[in-house]
């Protein structure tokens, strides 16, 4: 397994945690590379059994492919907490540096970096770090975009994509941010909400990718 496809299993796996149907142009633009280069991998990873066609989803992952993707976040979270919490990186800096080290790290390696770190539960974003040889349960699942009350709610999770993170940066919206949901625009598809004494709209395409609880 080549960290070429360890990241379209990656990819496939956080396009589909958002619920639309995965095309090949969503896959180029996550991955920023051409479609028809998409096409060619996507082809060879289902000859090998990685990836299927699903006529729901438009792409998923084998059971192998997952276990694949469970040992992936499991070493990119812990680097993350090591990264942001012990090496003081910028959440920009341990976001690049974990995507590097997630596929040349040993399980050894990283056997010892979650002892050492006294097995943390949550990476820096939220995300949910599985358990050696346990599949990947994330404990905060729901979205803004499911939301369909107004009302009080805690920011408890985000996508670990760099444009996300710094949105949310510059408007101060951290994890652990209580706020109020003060209108829902079906129409405008857009969420206002109310934290500290700043309104924020965001909208769906953002709701997508934070947790609320």
């Amino acid at each position: 397994m080549t960290p070429n496809k360890e990241d379209y299993l990656k990819c496939i796996h956080d396009l589909r945690e958002r619920g639309d149907k995965i095309s090949n142009k969503m896959i180029a633009d996550y991955i920023q590379v051409s479609t028809p280069s998409v096409s060619e991998m996507l082809k060879k990873m289902q000859a090998e059994d990685w990836v299927v066609k699903d006529k729901f989803f438009g792409y998923a992952l084998t059971e192998k492919a997952e276990l694949i993707v469970t040992e992936l976040y499991r070493k990119h979270r812990l680097l993350e907490v090591f990264l942001q919490n012990h090496l003081h990186y910028t959440t920009e800096e341990t976001h690049q540096e974990a995507e590097i080290l997630e596929h040349a790290v040993s399980t050894m390696f990283i056997d010892r970096l979650e002892e050492s770190l006294n097995f943390p539960e949550f990476c820096p974003h939220g995300g949910t770090i599985p358990k050696k040889n346990a599949p990947l349960k994330e404990k905060n699942h729901q979205t803004l975009a499911q939301i369909a009350q107004e009302g009080n709610y805690q920011l408890v999770r985000v996508h670990d994509e760099i444009e996300l993170l710094d949105y949310l940066q510059r408007h101060n919206f951290h994890l652990g941010t209580e706020f109020t949901l003060t209108e829902i625009d079906s129409y405008a598809q857009t969420y206002q909400i109310h934290f500290g004494n700043k309104n924020l709209t965001i909208p769906l395409t953002i709701a997508k990718l934070i947790f609320v609880k």
